[in-house]
């Protein structure tokens, strides 16, 4: 199967990020056409706002609190800016040095509105100036106004102008408010734009988009997977197929080219398959060595899980010496025949519950499951034992000239007995053990008492 190197999508996952791209794409357009006046519109309006509430402010201030500030006069201004200015929240608070706590009210930070009336009068008390601050997401404006002693008001504080607690210009309080945005009446009519700009872009960028969607990402692919179908023949297994499995972005029209490969594939896998089931070597009988690692893990896997042991024995033909004409004629038509010889003497005389490998050319390997230590030590005596005494196959004892050799081998092994050993682990144990081994030498055939 080939491989993907780029990100693949469903026809319907590339249909609805179309969509949401002509959406991004009006919103982008539509957005400044019709945010743009709204938002010079929306500030007029709130500059507008400020205006009045500075202007009512004041106005109200200086009407009822001209005669002092008594709890009369304060209800008076309350209620005027209340009928100026609907939904108004209002608070009147004498500046520190007049403030008494017993008679006068101060401000309660318990809701977020009366701790945002505190945090405005402590700026005023430091500042002395007006603060206005806007909250959009909320249409609201928060205002804090100082009140400050007029040259009309000395007169009636005579005694604090003579110490000079109180003069003209002096902080006597501030007005805190917050008061509702008059937006609204802007609003219909800017919503009513935005969506007619914002469906009429739309719908021109969501048929450019789609339009080019359909072309470039479903009928062009389409069109070439035909084109290659049609050159596509099937009439002769020895023709050639001239397929290649081409991913496609689109996942519907992969899948079709996938299973188109994945037919043909079948068609020329057929051999490679029949090969595949094939697990020994034909000229000795000894298993694949790719079937090795696969035979130790799962010998490791069983003898952990019952706790049984099992032994790796590693042999290495050193050296095999050619006796003979017969033998040295063999090896000269086949080279490699002398190990192909040692693996079958190998495989005949290996026991029935044992498993045995070529890994290399002069190295075998023999798995020898329920076998503990001292069994592997046993096994690697009779192998040697079994290899010097090995029967003579009918077919060669009826020859009149027969192979000899003289091998020369070195054994070694490792045991698995529950520990935590991996399969590397035991096969470097096993070489170790191999390397360290003394040299065996048996001759084949063996001598018989008339040879």
């Amino acid at each position: 199967m080939a491989k993907v190197n780029f990100k693949q999508y469903t026809f319907k996952s590339v249909l609805l990020n179309q969509l949401f791209i002509a959406i991004a794409v009006a919103f982008a357009i539509s957005l400044p056409l019709t945010g743009i006046p709204a938002y010079f519109a929306l500030n007029h309006t709130i500059n507008s706002d400020i205006e009045t509430l500075e202007k009512e402010s004041y106005d109200s201030v200086n009407e009822h609190l001209n005669t002092g500030w008594q709890p009369y006069n304060i209800d008076k201004v309350y209620q005027q800016l209340r009928e100026r200015m609907p939904g108004a929240a209002l608070f009147l608070q004498k500046a520190p040095q007049f403030l008494d706590p017993d008679e006068d009210d101060i401000v309660d930070p318990s809701t977020p509105t009366t701790a945002t009336f505190k945090r405005l009068i402590e700026d005023v008390q430091r500042n002395e100036r007006l603060i206005v601050e806007t909250n959009i997401l909320n249409s609201t404006i928060n205002a804090a106004i100082p009140i400050k002693f007029q040259n009309q008001c000395l007169v009636c504080h005579s005694q604090e102008v003579k110490t000079g607690a109180i003069y003209a210009g002096a902080l006597a309080g501030t007005m805190v408010l917050q008061v509702p945005m008059s937006i609204n009446q802007i609003s219909a009519t800017s919503t009513i734009g935005f969506f007619l700009a914002f469906l009429l872009i739309f719908i021109a960028v969501a048929t450019v988009i789609t339009n080019k969607l359909i072309q470039t990402n479903l009928l062009v692919p389409l069109a070439g997977l035909n084109e290659r179908v049609k050159r596509l023949r099937l009439s002769s297994h020895e023709q050639h197929i001239d397929w290649q499995r081409t991913p496609q972005m689109m996942v519907e029209i992969d899948q079709i080219d996938e299973s188109i490969s994945q037919h043909i594939q079948t068609i020329h896998g057929i051999y490679d398959k029949l090969d595949a089931l094939v697990v020994t070597e034909h000229e000795t009988g000894l298993f694949h060595k790719e079937r090795f690692n696969e035979v130790i893990r799962y010998e490791l896997f069983r003898s952990h899980r019952y706790q049984h042991p099992f032994s790796l024995l590693l042999i290495k033909l050193v050296s095999v010496k050619i006796l003979n004409a017969t033998a040295k004629n063999i090896e000269a038509e086949e080279p490699g025949s002398k190990y192909m010889v040692f693996g079958q003497i190998l495989h005949n005389d290996t026991r029935e519950t044992d498993m045995a490998f070529r890994l290399e050319e002069h190295i075998f390997a023999i798995v020898a499951p329920e076998t503990d230590e001292a069994g592997a030590e046993v096994v690697k005596k009779d192998i040697y034992h079994r290899l010097i005494n090995s029967e003579i196959p009918a077919d060669i004892q009826r020859s009149i000239a027969r192979p000899e050799y003289e091998f020369t081998i070195q054994m070694g092994h490792s045991t698995y007995q529950g520990d935590d050993s991996t399969a590397k682990d035991l096969l470097k144990a096993a070489v170790a053990s191999m390397r360290e081994s003394e040299e065996q030498v048996g001759r084949y055939p063996p001598l018989t008492d008339n040879g």
